[in-house]
């Protein structure tokens, strides 16, 4: 609004007009408002708050004029960072609340609760971390177990006064008794190394509230020549795990208090784990990821596995960016309608110079070639492929380099209802991951069990799985020089993200069986299968039906996860 356009404004409100009269139905001094008045009196507000308002502020910060323009780019940016913000929340997977509990004796605690979407009522793990451990150094462990569909709640604990545990664990209880999401008849306590010290000691000086399953995991036991008489106090079902080359606590002492506890009737179900030591790594995330699944089938109904949602699921099922962009496109629309009418328009047509009418007719031609390029590499991608598609690919899609992998894809007899786009991603991905891999592979060994997408010859495969896999695995094992170490860190991170469910049905593809994260044995092996020959590894099923890989000499049996179900637990 100029300065000329506010003066005249000011006046025509400030002096008076002659023979003006109120109208009829109101008091004199007070004017009517119609409904569109209102409509457009708070639309002018919302163009001030939104343009004026930040031309303002910036014209008294720099004391000059400036264009509107300064004020269209903050609250462009406002807007995308909104967008990008909120599109981020609805991608979590997680709800997370933060809080502070006192304590009778004076004291507090701070504790997490990560909370699955959507919020209702779960089971719950309340988990203690072992010594110099904190709410932010959780993240991992309780994310791990959180991705099966529980609440987990940790609470950073005292470590240096154990008389304050009890407290501040009861006024985590009770808070927990009061939330709607946690179902109070479904709890498990996991404590690691120091924190399952604490728990355990706090269910044997608590016997009404203890809770439906205890799981200690490398910490606590029972010390040769220490009285047993405290433990008939618990009648909780308890789970031991416990790794073999601890240096902290000796296996020995919690294998005693196993037996202790067998002895005085306790369900009791114990793991020691091959060669693992009190840390676990690098075999800490399928560890915890095993006693979510743990409490999982142990304190949920007997549907639960059936109706686990993955959270891969979740992100495929949120919305997408670009609804939480339109406000900002909204904006941008709403400003360039508004500085076009604003503008004053010319009294007479302006002629174009023969170099300008060149130079515009230039524009448009090259922005037709740029969309139809866009167009030629976007479309027939999503088409079936046929003879056609697979000529225009050869023609414009496909790179010199690929074109022998390209040509040996396409001849097999495996594309039927496939969409151009899946052969495509086999031919780049793999071809891209051969020049990054530290090794080397001849052209057969590479088409056979490397490039090749089918891994069962099953009628019906899915083929559309190497993107996913390599976006995942890749990363991990970019750094190894040899097959054998990346197919045995492909092993490990598949197993912290899939789960192997014995009963589970059979699934139809690898990108089926990627997407809900849940396998039954047989079907593991095929996604393994998949995974190495995503990054690289030669790959095949042997006649067991189990996952092997080429060392560049020999076919080698594919390494094994630590733990593969949580039924080794029960073993």
């Amino acid at each position: 609004m100029s300065e000329t356009t506010k003066q005249a404004k000011h006046q025509s409100m400030s002096e008076p007009q002659e023979n003006e009269s109120p109208p009829a139905g109101t008091e004199e001094g007070q004017p009517r408002i119609s409904r569109i008045s209102r409509i457009k009196n708070s639309c002018f507000l919302l163009s001030e708050v939104l343009l004026c308002f930040p031309i303002r502020v910036i014209r008294v910060i720099r004391g000059k004029r400036c264009s509107p323009v300064c004020g269209f780019i903050p609250v462009l940016a406002i807007l995308l960072f909104l967008g990008a913000m909120f599109w981020a929340r609805e991608q979590d997977p997680f709800s997370r609340n933060w809080f502070t509990l006192k304590t009778p004796d004076g004291g507090s605690v701070k504790c997490v609760a990560v909370l699955p979407k959507p919020l209702r009522q779960r089971s719950v793990i309340i988990y203690a971390h072992g010594a110099g451990g904190t709410l932010m150094n959780d993240g991992k462990d309780v994310r791990q177990m959180a991705e099966m569909g529980v609440a987990v709640v940790s609470l950073e604990y005292t470590q240096t006064n154990p008389t304050t545990f009890g407290p501040q664990f009861e006024a985590l209880l009770r808070y927990i008794g009061r939330q709607s999401w946690a179902d109070t008849n479904a709890i498990a306590l996991v404590g690691y190394s120091m924190g399952s010290i604490r728990m355990f000691d706090f269910a044997l000086q608590h016997p009404k509230q203890q809770p439906r399953m205890l799981v200690l995991l490398g910490g606590a036991g029972l010390p040769e020549g220490q009285s047993n008489n405290i433990v008939p106090s618990l009648h909780c079902p308890v789970f031991l795990i416990h790794g073999e080359q601890d240096q902290t606590f000796p296996v020995a002492d919690t294998k005693r208090l196993a037996s202790i506890l067998q002895t005085n009737g306790l369900p009791v179900d114990m793991k020691v784990i091959p060669g693992m030591s009190h840390g676990m790594e690098p075999d800490r995330g399928i560890v915890f990821r095993e006693i979510g699944e743990y409490c999982l089938t142990h304190l949920a109904d007997k549907d639960a596995l059936q109706n686990y949602y993955s959270i891969a699921q979740w992100q495929a099922e949120a919305p997408p960016l670009w609804i939480f962009l339109l406000p900002a496109a909204a904006w941008c629309v709403g400003w360039c309608v508004w500085s076009s009418r604003r503008k004053p328009r010319p009294s007479e047509k302006v002629s174009l110079s023969r170099s300008e009418f060149v130079l515009r007719w230039l524009a448009v031609l090259l922005a037709t070639w740029a969309l139809a390029e866009s167009a030629l590499h976007l479309v027939p991608p999503h088409i079936a492929i046929t003879d056609k598609t697979l000529s225009i690919a050869r023609r414009y899609l496909v790179q010199a380099k690929q074109h022998n992998d390209f040509e040996s894809l396409a001849a097999q007899p495996i594309w039927q209802g496939e969409k151009l786009k899946t052969l495509l991603e086999h031919v780049e991905l793999a071809g891209y991951n051969r020049e990054l891999i530290n090794w080397q592979l001849d052209d057969k060994m590479y088409r056979d069990y490397v490039l090749f997408p089918v891994i069962t010859a099953q009628s019906g495969e899915h083929l559309n799985w190497r993107r996913p896999l390599w976006e995942e695995f890749y990363p991990r094992i970019r750094h190894e020089s040899s097959p054998e170490a990346a197919a045995a860190i492909a092993a490990r991170h598949l197993r912290e993200r899939v789960m192997i469910a014995p009963d589970y049905p059979k699934q139809q593809g690898v990108e089926t069986m990627w997407h809900r994260q849940i396998v039954n044995p047989d079907d593991f092996e095929i996604i393994y299968t998949a995974a190495l020959r995503s990054v690289g590894v030669p790959a095949r099923l042997n006649a067991a039906k189990r996952a092997e890989f080429w060392d560049g000499k020999n076919w080698q049996t594919a390494p094994r996860p630590v733990l593969e179900t949580w039924q080794d637990f029960e073993k």
